[in-house]
């Protein structure tokens, strides 16, 4: 029953989707890490709220002088993390039926612009690929997960070269870290004319 849900919340969301960007054209252009001074970060959260990574890139975006918010989802319906301007966590009882955000963060999201969205979810989440939607960013980047073209620069996690195995779990690892990394080195080596 859950996954017939996922497979209908997914539905929706490229039927969505596709509306959105015929009706809703967008002005987009490169955006370089060097010349990108406010950023927007979206993240899965981890189940306890703490996300170290997260809040290490977001130092490290944050002593290159960049202005840095930073929007994550964790699945569960009541947060521990308090809400701040820049920083915010949002769970179930702010999305719909379906894992749409409500209007109110959507609208949010709409009226700021952004020179630069960095999408750094590994997994599919629906409510974060809402939020890439409607973003009001000049350049968005993540990973491929979509048929939908939500993204500026596409990550292809299958084709990067893979980090060394964990000596823990022997497994290789792809996470935040990974593909900040990734991306980062990406968007400070492409050199464009204008």
């Amino acid at each position: 029953m859950m996954n017939m849900f996922k497979i209908l919340n997914n539905y929706l969301f490229n039927i969505r989707a596709q509306k959105y960007l015929s009706e809703t054209p967008r002005e987009h252009r490169f955006v370089n890490y060097d010349k990108a001074k406010t950023i927007l970060i979206l993240f899965e959260s981890d189940y306890a709220e703490k996300n170290q990574a997260i809040h290490t890139i977001i130092d490290q975006m944050r002593k290159d002088g960049k202005k840095v918010t930073a929007w994550g989802f964790v699945n569960k319906k009541e947060i521990e993390t308090a809400i701040f301007p820049d920083f915010r966590i949002l769970h179930h009882k702010q999305t719909d039926f379906f894992h749409k955000p409500l209007d109110s963060y959507i609208n949010e999201l709409k009226f700021v612009e952004y020179d630069l969205l960095i999408d750094l979810s590994v997994n599919p989440i629906i409510p974060l690929e809402y939020l890439v939607l409607y973003a009001n960013a000049s350049f968005k980047t993540g990973t491929r997960r979509t048929k939908i073209p939500v993204y500026d620069f596409v990550l292809d996690v299958d084709k990067v070269p893979v980090p060394a195995e964990s000596s823990e779990t022997g497994q290789s690892q792809v996470d935040e870290t990974y593909l900040y990394n990734q991306i980062i080195f990406y968007l400070k080596n492409i050199q464009t004319t204008d």
